[in-house]
């Protein structure tokens, strides 16, 4: 069975329910009412792009905005959009199986027992099959683009097409890291509900709701910025653990141990710890930006540049690691010897003030 069978997705979170099963958000009701009034006053508009940060929410307003249009009975007790989890509806959409409404990922690739790194232009003609479908349940037919960053040219293109002769009754929610990713083009022809991090207690409550301790909620809560999802990845990925593999690295600075960056490297390549390196490089880049920070504040421009040069060629590795497969190894102790680099640098700087 592949991954994607298994019911196992990009956007869960271990330990954590799926955010077609989550029925309660928090930190994001000004959203809800934007959707709720829109809906309302039958000015519905045809298409909404949910943009922030990851692990915020979006999938799961996403989730809540088609249960509600497709005809779920409301249910104050889970916020504002809230629905009826045992309604029929939302039962069938947290099996898969709502005919109403079509999910757009990157997909799972069995050849490569890897989750593929774009959305096809083929994928997105399955819009239109949606949308020429009579509806079987309330009359309005829903597509969730999950996320719209990994469109590729053509998907885009398609997409486009789509968004400028938009059907009766037809809904497209558009999930978006990084809004700036986008076509200008698709941009403007949505609604856009742009989402911030609910804060601190929010992130570390749901982190503590996925099995957390307190100690590992916090400490999530703050490495995450305060977004829920996120910090409930880092506390249920052996994020403690990770963050404090990333210390130490730059405690040793600019002395490197080549065994246990042996070591390291050799254990977050192995193909089951997947999430705990895509993890450990999010670690790596949240600890570069408190040192550009420090340096930047207690230094000069001088001082951080050296910093910021290794955080722009560590986010090029990390992102080539999916685009073009890189080594997972070699990308990791590149990393790595670009921090020392950096602290190379940094000691040669204050050696000559």
């Amino acid at each position: 069975m592949s991954r994607e069978g298994q019911g196992i997705t990009p956007d869960q979170v271990e330990n954590c329910p799926h955010p077609r099963d989550t029925h309660k958000l928090l930190g994001h009701e000004a959203a809800e009412h934007s959707f709720i009034k829109a809906l309302n006053t039958s000015k519905m508009h045809h298409a909404w792009l949910i943009t922030g940060q990851k692990g915020i929410g979006k999938a799961t307003l996403a989730y809540r905005m088609a249960r509600r249009i497709s005809g779920v009975t409301p249910d104050s007790k889970n916020g504002v959009l809230g629905s009826e989890p045992d309604h029929p509806i939302s039962r069938q959409i947290s099996a898969g199986s709502y005919p109403d409404l079509k999910i757009i990922t990157n997909g799972w690739n069995d050849k490569t027992k890897k989750w593929r790194n774009e959305i096809s232009i083929d994928q997105i003609r399955e819009i239109s099959q949606l949308f020429a479908n009579r509806a079987a349940g309330n009359g309005w037919r829903i597509c969730i683009i999950d996320c719209a960053d990994n469109l590729n040219r053509n998907a885009a293109n398609a997409l486009l097409k789509t968004l400028e002769e938009p059907p009766d009754r037809g809904l497209l929610i558009l999930i978006c890291h990084q809004a700036g990713r986008l076509l200008p083009t698709i941009t403007s022809r949505c609604r856009i509900l742009k989402l911030r991090p609910p804060g601190l207690n929010i992130a570390a409550e749901i982190a503590q709701n996925c099995g957390a301790s307190h100690e590992e909620a916090e400490l999530a809560a703050r490495l995450s910025n305060g977004c829920p999802g996120r910090a409930a990845q880092i506390a249920n990925s052996k994020g403690q653990g990770l963050w404090e593999e990333v210390e130490r690295i730059f405690d040793s600075l600019p002395r490197l141990d080549q065994t246990k960056l042996h070591e390291l490297t050799g254990r977050l390549s192995a193909k089951k710890e997947i999430q705990s390196l895509d993890l450990f490089l999010d670690l790596l880049q949240t600890r570069l930006q408190q040192e550009i920070k420090t340096k930047s504040i207690s230094g000069t421009i001088d001082a951080a540049s050296p910093w910021i040069t290794a955080a722009e060629q560590n986010q090029v590795l990390q992102n080539d690691l999916n685009r073009i497969n890189l080594d997972p190894v070699i990308a990791l102790h590149q990393m790595v010897l670009n921090l020392q680099k950096a602290s190379k640098s940094t000691g040669k700087l204050m050696e000559t003030v």
